[in-house]
């Protein structure tokens, strides 16, 4: 019932964020005299969760939606962005999960041994921002088996972990189902994510 209450918040904040820009979403930029740290999830260019803990211990959080408005030659012409504000409580309670559940432990899909990467796709990069810390850890398809099973490769550990990560966020905010609540609202139109072209009618 939580759950189904939080989604229903985010949809209502969204229909009144919902707007055109000319300019993508940025990362809030680490600053070490007011921020304690900051993690960041982005799922290809078109979704992003920033949770943000000052040095306060007041916390903030949002997550942005964003798909290139396109003509009919697929042309990009403008960006269309939602921008959802998270609670504050929530926030506090993902940070607090995701640092006790080994966020910062996290390895580049590089530097795994059989860990696969394409060029297709969907790559979801987690980032960590602290004092004198910039970490980034990137796994493409990360929630598929498909490409261990055809190269009869067992899916490392590290990949496993990056999954429970996913979980933890994704049992507090579906990243998914919060884009396709997004997208579902777009207006008529021609739009492009992640190497999909969506035309609305």
């Amino acid at each position: 019932m939580k759950n189904f209450f939080f989604t229903f918040f985010l949809s209502l904040i969204g229909i009144f964020s919902f707007g055109q820009t000319n300019y993508e979403y940025n990362l809030t930029e680490f600053d070490s005299l007011l921020h304690e740290e900051i993690y960041s999830v982005d799922v290809a260019e078109f979704q992003r969760l920033e949770l943000i803990k000052f040095k306060n211990e007041t916390y903030e959080g949002n997550l942005t939606h964003s798909v290139w408005k396109t003509n009919k030659k697929e042309e990009q012409t403008s960006i269309i962005s939602q921008r959802i504000k998270i609670p504050e409580k929530l926030v506090e309670k993902l940070i607090t999960k995701l640092k006790n559940s080994g966020y910062h432990k996290l390895k580049d899909c590089s530097e795994i041994k059989n860990c696969i990467k394409g060029l297709d796709g969907t790559t979801i990069i987690f980032n960590l921002f602290q004092k004198e810390l910039n970490q980034s850890a990137s796994f493409w398809e990360l929630k598929s088996d498909y490409y261990y099973k055809t190269d009869s490769v067992e899916i490392p550990n590290e990949v496993m972990d990056a999954r429970k990560i996913l979980k933890i966020i994704n049992n507090e905010i579906d990243l998914e189902k919060q884009f396709q609540n997004f997208i579902s609202r777009l207006p008529v139109g021609i739009y492009m994510f992640n190497g999909i072209i969506l035309d609305k009618k």
